[in-house]
């Protein structure tokens, strides 16, 4: 069992009914936060699933977005019609954005991917990417900070697509969200989109965007100085800029609409800090006790959001067995639909892999 597994199991007992009482207050909320955490332990158990793949030989990719299931707060606060571009770190987003949409198969898309199956609907089986076009998530590749300037330019056309007449997928008071890593704030691509939002913005134009800085403190292997996302991005002028720890989902939500109201109704770019924290490693193949001490590791289990989101459904009066029981009823459900997608096609070679994107025309 994987230790962070193991340790969530265990907390479960020590949780008590009384924390967050005044939060509960009728059956809606009750709902609500049961969907929080559907979202968030899907992603979990698909991060898992992804590295037991990878050992076994079936799947490839496998960073995950474990710790950082918070940001399935902002899906839940953001309407299925605004365009998204995600961080790599963003898995719990893209599946409490597919539950609100009737027939969405959020675990097959992300085991697709997972596994490099051909039948994956956005790349194909070629990367393991969140996209779909009936949830308006827009793909990218992992490269750093690279969807930013694309985002920040959805963004500005919005407006710009109503006010000429032309044809648009997206509603008039959509917004758009782009979600990135605290290291990836430092990459000169990240530097000139927020640059080219704010200089748009500052010209008078409507830039609804919603930066998500996805903040666990760590650029692959090296840490991030405390306080710089804070220092960098909070006095930029023409930026709304609001924090909120993922960690603690009763504090966090508030803020999280805050933010998201904010760049909705005034049609300008907001920068969430969204404080996360980070398991599992960069990514599978990432021995991070290389660089960590294991005490250093151990202690952020502490600050485990889908423990968070636990806290808060006992709180509402659900007993431990109804949370474990949830939590393995999604993992037996991943479990099937890997058995069902056992036999079905990976591309098979190079030519496959680059027929439809880069098709060789030798006349």
């Amino acid at each position: 069992m994987d230790p962070l597994d193991r340790h969530f199991r265990d907390s479960l007992a020590d949780l008590s009914e009384s924390e967050h009482h005044i939060w509960w207050s009728d059956s809606d909320k009750s709902a609500w936060w049961w969907g929080l955490f559907e979202a968030q332990a899907t992603s979990r158990h698909l991060d898992f699933v992804a590295r037991e793949l990878q050992q076994a030989g079936r799947g490839f990719y496998t960073i995950g977005s474990a710790g950082h299931e918070g940001n399935a707060m902002v899906a839940l606060a953001l309407r299925t019609t605004d365009p998204a571009l995600l961080h790599y770190r963003s898995g719990a987003f893209y599946v409490a954005r597919a539950r609100q949409l009737p027939g969405s198969t959020p675990v097959r898309d992300v085991l697709q991917g997972l596994m490099g199956l051909a039948d994956e609907p956005i790349a194909g089986g070629r990367h393991k990417v969140f996209g779909h076009p009936d949830l308006a998530v827009i793909p990218q590749t992992s490269t750093v900070a690279s969807h930013l300037p694309r985002a920040v330019g959805l963004a500005i056309a919005l407006h710009r697509a109503h006010r000429l007449r032309v044809d648009c997928e997206w509603p008039q008071d959509a917004v758009v969200v782009c979600s990135f890593g605290d290291a990836s704030a430092n990459h000169s691509t990240a530097a000139g989109a927020i640059n080219t939002a704010l200089a748009t913005a500052f010209r008078g134009l409507p830039v609804p965007i919603l930066f998500v800085c996805e903040d666990n403190g760590f650029g692959i292997s090296v840490p991030t100085p405390k306080g710089w996302i804070e220092a960098a991005y909070e006095s930029r002028p023409g930026l709304a800029y609001v924090a909120a720890d993922g960690s603690d989902p009763v504090a966090a939500w508030p803020k999280i609409m805050q933010a998201v109201n904010t760049v909705r109704e005034q049609r300008r770019p907001v920068f969430l800090h969204l404080r996360t924290v980070r398991f599992g490693g960069h990514a599978g193949s990432d021995a991070e006790i290389s660089y960590r001490k294991p005490r250093e590791i151990e202690a952020d289990y502490a600050r485990d959001p889908l423990l968070a989101t636990a806290s808060c459904l006992r709180a509402g009066g659900a007993s431990t067995a109804d949370i474990v029981a949830g939590y393995e009823a999604i993992r037996l459900q991943i479990d099937e639909e890997v058995e069902r997608l056992a036999d079905d096609p990976r591309l098979s070679s190079a030519a496959e892999v680059m027929a439809p994107i880069a098709p060789r025309n030798p006349d």
